[in-house]
């Protein structure tokens, strides 16, 4: 198979220049406060504060494994950017809080990575862009575990 028609190298490529994107803009290393994948997590939790969620529910959300998902909110909570709470109807459950210097700095996570995305979809007529992520979640569920 040729290169250019390999999904896996494809998605690998793509992988790797949206990483590139990110840890280009991300800011100097004395306002680094996340990766980028803790990034994408905690602007996910700042952005649903309403939604009770903890380790597993960003393990399923974000398709990782049980340790990564430990190792980067591990991360995040070293940094002071989350906090761990008991659930109120089961204290065993930690629930997953953005603290307030996470809020802080989502405004700037999240222009980082809305700048990205827009730089990804430049160019993309909406009709391909819907059947693009079609296609993504169809690859996404056959890999699925």
């Amino acid at each position: 198979m040729a290169p250019q028609e390999s999904v896996g190298l494809t998605i690998r490529t793509l992988s790797n220049l949206m990483r590139r994107q990110f840890m280009r803009h991300q800011p100097p290393p004395e306002h680094r406060h996340c990766s980028d994948a803790g990034g994408f997590i905690m602007e996910f939790l700042c952005n649903n504060p309403d939604q009770k969620l903890c380790q597993h529910d960003i393990s399923q959300i974000f398709c990782i494994r049980r340790s990564t998902a430990s190792r980067i909110l591990a991360a995040l909570e070293q940094d002071g950017l989350i906090e761990r709470v008991s659930a109120p109807e089961d204290g065993r459950r930690k629930l997953l809080i953005p603290t307030a210097k996470a809020l802080d700095i989502h405004t700037e996570v999240a222009a980082n990575q809305d700048a990205i995305e827009a730089r990804m979809r430049e160019g993309i007529p909406p009709e391909e862009l819907r059947a693009f992520l079609a296609t993504a979640r169809k690859i996404e569920a056959n890999l699925a575990c």
